[in-house]
């Protein structure tokens, strides 16, 4: 299995010559490296984790472009269709539902969003950065009204012999029973102050061989961030030495 990470919380799948992506989005800021929707719409079908702006806007031009499905909640799903996409392409899926993809079977499980904290929120809205791009900031605020989070789904994707647990947010249900030891875990990076030790929980929960960290970049600004993963890395190092951890780089192939 090869993944790709294209920026946020974009992740394409290849496998036994198929492929699947999550969560495709074309960055807001100009200054980083940024797929086309041409070459997300080269990937087969695309699976959604929850239904905010970040990783459902660029959905309809990708289907527009491509023959691929989109497969996900219901929320999400009315979202689209009130941005035009035909509901033929729409496969609503819930949790419990196992998917056949090509080369992937994938399952899908009850996940939860990451709860912003208040140093983050504070840091974030009265900064800076905020005032000086207010412009970018009302715009955010204008599309996170317009694509409610709605259900938010975790994916056990398998192929190849292998397992991954894909998160599109850092946050699980507690009384969900998700699968352990997966050969990956990717871990979005984004949306606490305090994600070295918060991160913690879910690593002794989930128990992965391997990590991949994702949605680490700079990707709607003032509301995101760049994250520095130096000290969670060490952290990861002195708690779990045994622990693989992955910190892609735009576009570069990962095998597992």
């Amino acid at each position: 299995m090869e993944i790709r990470w294209f920026g946020t919380a974009t992740l394409a799948f290849t496998a036994g010559g198929r492929s699947i992506v999550f969560d495709p989005f074309i960055s807001l800021n100009n200054e980083l490296p940024r797929p086309t929707i041409t070459e997300l719409a080269r990937y087969g079908d695309i699976f959604i984790t929850h239904g905010h702006f970040d990783h459902l806007v660029d959905v309809p031009r990708v289907l527009k472009a491509g023959k691929a499905n989109v497969y996900c909640s219901a929320i999400a799903a009315a979202t689209l269709m009130s941005n035009g996409v035909d509901q033929n392409r729409i496969k609503v899926i819930r949790p419990g539902d196992s998917i056949d993809s090509g080369s992937f079977k994938i399952k899908v499980y009850r996940g939860e969003h990451i709860k912003f904290d208040l140093p983050l929120i504070f840091k974030t809205l009265f900064s800076r950065r905020a005032v000086a791009k207010f412009k970018d900031l009302r715009e955010i605020v204008r599309l996170a009204k317009l694509y409610p989070q709605g259900e938010v789904l975790v994916f056990l994707i398998e192929a190849d012999g292998k397992t991954v647990l894909h998160l599109g947010s850092l946050n699980l249900a507690a009384d969900v029973k998700y699968p352990t030891g997966v050969d990956l875990l990717t871990l979005p990076s984004q949306g606490r102050s305090d994600l070295d030790t918060y991160t913690l929980k879910f690593i002794e929960r989930l128990k992965p061989a391997a990590l991949l960290l994702h949605h680490t970049c700079d990707s709607f600004p003032p509301v995101s961030s760049p994250v520095r993963t130096e000290n969670f890395i060490r952290v990861m190092e002195q708690s779990y030495p045994g622990l693989d951890l992955i910190k892609p780089v735009y576009k570069e192939p990962i095998a597992i």
